[in-house]
């Protein structure tokens, strides 16, 4: 029998069931919920992980709980729901991108039940997790770090502490401001190249040769030049969600609202009213979306 810590994975999705996969790798038996979508655990299931609709079943089968799910929303539903048979010794790791404010007060009421809770949010899409190469930004007590490193470095190449609960949300959402906001500079910049009659090829080359390279540039754009515009794997709903958790902080700040996430949630909201929500960032520099 192993002698790993037993894991609950809510949310094995396209993210999570890479990081899952890589926790059953090194030996932790492995509890997943399935409440609808069954997309990809099949392989998990041939591996030896176990299935369960039902949240009381998954707490009482595991030590520790990770949390891969859409929102903030969505996390305060999930932890209702485990609440009430949650114990003492139980650690949840939430690797949402969720809102700060929300961590603090679900970790304050998990707490005052002797329950642990980390917020360890990753860097990395898709096949980074299922290739164990994520970078996490751990929010927690100095004192639980150590417990938090040893499962996150399952499926990460690096694994830092940046602060206490809630930080770690923080951090993440200052990662996607970057991220997302050089989103919408690349769609902008090969978008007036397009109407300009720039060669994107010969664009990108010097790009990716100068101060302007990133993984994002990367990702986005190099697909898209052979009219791939599913590069960036990263839908427009969730960059809108991000980006507006990030301009909530900001107003909540003593330097009050930020104009340039401000102007990257109008561009992201203008997409996900054009009908854009469930497709990838990077298909904004697809002719017929630049077109309309």
């Amino acid at each position: 029998m192993s002698e790993l810590p037993r894991i609950g994975f809510i949310g094995a999705g396209l993210m999570g069931r890479g990081m899952a996969d890589n926790l059953l790798a090194a030996g932790h038996p492995l509890t997943i919920y399935i409440h609808k979508r069954r997309d990809g655990i099949a392989g998990l299931l041939e591996r030896g992980a176990r299935e369960t609709s039902d949240f009381g079943i998954l707490a009482r089968a595991s030590d520790v709980i990770f949390l891969c799910v859409d929102n903030a929303g969505t996390v305060q539903s999930v932890i209702a729901g485990l609440t009430p048979d949650l114990h003492p010794g139980h650690l949840v790791v939430d690797v949402t991108t969720s809102y700060p404010e929300i961590t603090r007060q679900i970790a304050a009421g998990l707490r005052a039940r002797g329950v642990e809770y980390a917020d360890a949010p990753v860097t990395g899409g898709p096949a980074q997790a299922q290739a164990g190469t994520l970078g996490s930004l751990v929010g927690c007590e100095e004192s639980l770090f150590p417990r938090v490193r040893e499962l996150a470095i399952r499926y990460s190449k690096a694994v830092h502490r940046v602060g206490d609960v809630g930080t770690g949300h923080l951090a993440k959402l200052l990662n996607n401001f970057v991220s997302q906001g050089t989103v919408v500079l690349l769609a902008e910049a090969y978008t007036r190249a397009a109407d300009f009659g720039v060669d994107w090829h010969a664009l990108y080359s010097v790009m990716e040769a100068g101060a302007a390279r990133s993984g994002t540039l990367e990702k986005m754009v190099k697909p898209a030049l052979e009219g791939n515009f599913d590069g960036s794997q990263f839908t427009v709903r969730n960059a809108l969600k991000d980006i507006g958790y990030f301009c909530r902080l900001a107003e909540s700040s003593t330097r009050g609202k930020s104009a340039v996430g401000e102007e990257i949630r109008r561009v992201f909201s203008s997409a996900a009213v054009a009908d854009l929500g469930d497709r990838y960032v990077s298909a904004l520099l697809d002719p017929q979306v630049r077109n309309r």
